[in-house]
This record gives structure tokens, sequence and C-alpha cells, in this order.
């Protein structure tokens, strides 16, 4: 068996939720960092084709702009988003081959191998449907709970100060403050499906449903976890930005200047790709132990 085969065979990548008790979101981002020190030398020169590969789709999509937007070229741009999509993904099995010490550039395309293409573009067809759903609930639950009526209250506001206010507060009050507990318990349940799904097809070759139904679970049952985790990659970030921002103050050169926070900012995502597959690792991915126990 290849080193590519046992990297992605079933005892590495089979799916077991767990919920973490404890400590790994800082953690993720510091591993992340240790694995692509590492392996740099395989794990940048993948993300580089990533990177390149995503600034020739939005010069594809900043093309289109100069035609007649009608379906075709709606499609066009879901094709070029696709594409685009499968070859992020690709980083998922590159920072698993990583972890597994036998790191492959090519792994990044992994994602246009048969089943896998099949998975993600019926996950693609998932999310569409899914978005299109949770905007069309949003979109009655708008003209059931009357949730213009804010909007028509905050557009009158000129008017009468008193009268406005007054409308303002009871919509507030009403339907408006159900709509957004109701906005954003939706947003939690799309985002808890399509949270894990894609390395889970990328790494394990789960099914969409599978993927979809695995992710959910996984998510809540780490949620805490997950949105201290979601804090600290925001609060990092803000840093890296800071940080390169003041250095680019620093030099008079346009072209430095923009270099330099285009570095920084695309070694911040490559750290965050990796967190990310290794949040997946810990709370998806079965160890060798686990599939042996569940064998007896």
């Amino acid at each position: 068996m290849s080193e590519q085969a046992e990297a992605f065979s079933y005892e590495l990548t089979s799916i077991r939720v767990r919920q973490i008790k404890s400590g790994p979101p800082l953690s993720w981002i510091i591993d992340s960092f240790r694995l692509v020190r590492a392996y740099w030398k395989t794990i940048i020169p993948a993300y580089l084709i990533v990177i390149v590969g995503s600034i020739l789709a939005q010069f594809g999509v900043g093309s289109l702009q100069s035609h007649n937007f009608g379906i075709g070229t709606i499609l066009v741009l879901l094709v070029v988003l696709f594409l685009a999509a499968l070859l992020q993904s690709g980083m998922m099995a590159v920072f698993h081959g990583a972890a597994e010490n036998k790191p492959r550039v090519g792994d990044v395309f992994r994602g246009f191998k048969g089943r896998n293409i099949l998975g993600m573009f019926l996950l693609f067809l998932s999310m569409l449907l899914i978005f299109s759903a949770f905007a069309l609930v949003m979109f009655l639950l708008v003209k059931v709970l009357g949730g213009g009526s804010m909007m028509s209250a905050m557009s009158s506001y000129g008017s009468s100060y008193g009268n406005s206010y007054s409308r303002m507060m009871a919509a507030m009050m009403g339907g408006s403050s159900l709509l957004v507990i109701f906005f954003v318990a939706g947003l939690l349940v799309v985002t808890a499906l399509l949270y894990y799904a894609v390395p889970q097809i990328i790494v394990s070759g789960e099914g969409v449903f599978s993927a979809l139904k695995n992710s959910f679970k996984a998510t809540f049952k780490n949620l805490l976890l997950l949105l201290v985790f979601g804090i600290n990659a925001v609060t990092l970030y803000g840093l890296a930005v800071f940080i390169s921002m003041f250095s680019a103050a620093l030099t008079t050169s346009v072209v430095l200047m923009v270099s330099l926070i285009v570095v920084v900012i695309s070694a911040f995502f490559l750290i965050f790709n990796g967190a990310y597959y290794l949040s997946f690792r810990d709370v998806l991915l079965s160890r060798p132990a686990d599939t042996d126990a569940a064998r007896v």
C-alpha cells in the first residue's frame, strides 16, 4: 500500500463524533503553526496553488461583470465558484497528509478525484438549497411577524420624533425581536450543518447526508468550544492585520506596503486552515484505537 493510501485509509479517516472536554481552541492554532513549520516544503507550495487558482477565479468572475447578467452568466459564476471551492477543499487533504507524516503537494487536487468531486458537487447543491430554504423561511417570517414595521418606523423618523420612536420600540418589542431570534437560531442550524461537511467528504469520503448529519451533531456537541475557537481566530486575525498595517506604515514604498499586508494576512489564513483541520481531526476523526474498540 502506498503512503498516499495509508494516510487516507479507513483506520485514519473513519468518522466518530466526539465531545472535546477542554483546552484545544488555542492549541489548534499553535499546533497548526508547528505543522506548517515542520512541513513547509509541502504545505506552502500547495497553498500557493490555491491562492493562484483563487486569483484566477476572481479574474474570471470579474470579467463576467462586463457581460449582460443572465442565466448563462449565473451558471458560469456557479461553475467558477465550485472549482475554486474544490481547490480550497484540497488544503484539508494536504494538512491531513502532513498530520499523518505523509505530506504530498498533489493532495491539494484531491477534491477533483472521482467520488470526491461528486460529493462536493452534491454538497454544493445542498448548500444552495439550504440557503434558499433559509432565505424563504425568513421572508415568510417577515411577512407573518410584520418585521417591516420597524423599518417603516425608522424611515419616518424625521417626521415626528415621538410617534416614530414609539412605533419603532413597539416593533422591536414585538415581531422584530422574534425575527432576530429566529434569524440567529436559523443561522446557527445552517452553520452547524455545513461547518465540518467539506473535510468529511475530502478526507473521509463520507456521503453528503452523512457529512451534514455528523457536522450538525459535532458542532452542537462542541458549540462552546468552537465559539472560543472562533473568538481566538478573530482576535488573532485582528492582531495580524494591525501588525501588518503598523509595519507597512513604516515604509514609504507602496509595493512593499501592499506586499507585507498580503503576506501577513495570507499566512494567517494558512495557519487558520490548519487549525480548522486539527479541530476536525479532534472532533470527528477516529483514532485507530477507536476503530479497534468499535469492531470489538
